[in-house]
């Protein structure tokens, strides 16, 4: 027996149209043609994990150093196989924790996925030391822009600006994408501050239903996989959708790709 988040209902009609709008991302006027060559429902292993974190100095000031546990959801089938941060922040999904898992016995054609024995306080930390330091040359490159600013409002008048433009225009670009990073970290951790450290209290796993379909193209046979939740998901209308994150993952990192090529095939 194990724990996981039940399925939604779903028919062959919805998996197939989930299939029909990834094939056409691809753009079959440039691509070999795909077709679809198996399927497998596989249970992906999370780790539920409940930390504490100490907050930065900078916050200390203003804050107490007391703070709340947290929470947050990893993919514990491929945590094992990511290779640097990016990868890593593919496998966080802690918004699986507002579902209530229960117990399940798996169907017999369909594969659990293995946790991967990992250092779970050592990943979260290295993310955490992550943020802070996008946070801490943000700081900078802000300050940086701003005096940029000021001297162009006081020289512009006088020399041609169009290298200070240049500049900013770089400078701007730098903000935007260490925000990014800064703001998705934050939100895979599941934290709105910077923190000094990071201390994992706990942690269990959970399943969590997805199908894995492979498609083939007709002439070379060259394979890839995509990754469907099969929790519907929309505010508007529930409906089933690809996994956007495990998808890439599953098809750049040759890792990942065995194992899960491995868990569609398995008997």
């Amino acid at each position: 027996m194990k724990y996981g988040i039940p399925p939604s209902e779903y028919n062959e009609e919805e998996i197939l149209k989930v299939v029909d709008e990834m094939v056409e991302k691809r753009g079959l006027r440039r691509k070999p043609v795909e077709f679809l060559s198996r399927r497998r429902v596989v249970w992906m292993p999370y780790y539920r994990i409940e930390f504490k974190y100490s907050r930065s100095q900078e916050n200390l000031a203003e804050k107490s150093s007391e703070t709340a546990p947290r929470q947050t959801a990893l993919n514990a089938m491929f945590c094992g196989c990511a290779k640097d941060e990016s990868e890593f922040l593919m496998l966080f999904r802690p918004n699986y924790l507002k579902h209530e898992t229960m117990s399940f016995f798996p169907q017999k054609d369909e594969f659990v996925g293995l946790a991967s024995c990992v250092d779970v306080e050592r990943i979260l930390s290295g993310l955490m030391q992550k943020m802070n330091e996008a946070q801490d040359e943000l700081s900078s490159l802000r300050s940086d822009l701003s005096k940029r600013y000021v001297r162009k409002r006081r020289y512009s008048m006088i020399f041609p600006m169009l290298g200070v433009l240049r500049q900013e225009r770089d400078l701007s670009e730098k903000i935007a994408k260490l925000s990014a990073l800064r703001n998705t970290i934050g939100m895979c951790l599941n934290l709105d501050e910077e923190a000094g450290s990071i201390d994992v209290l706990r942690y269990d796993t959970f399943y969590y239903p997805t199908l894995v379909a492979e498609l083939r193209q007709q002439k070379n046979e060259s394979e890839r996989f995509l990754v469907v939740n099969l929790v519907k998901r929309g505010s508007i209308r529930a409906r089933l959708n690809c996994d956007i994150g495990l998808t890439q993952l599953c098809n750049k990192n040759d890792e990942c790709k065995m194992i899960v090529a491995a868990a569609v095939v398995s008997t």
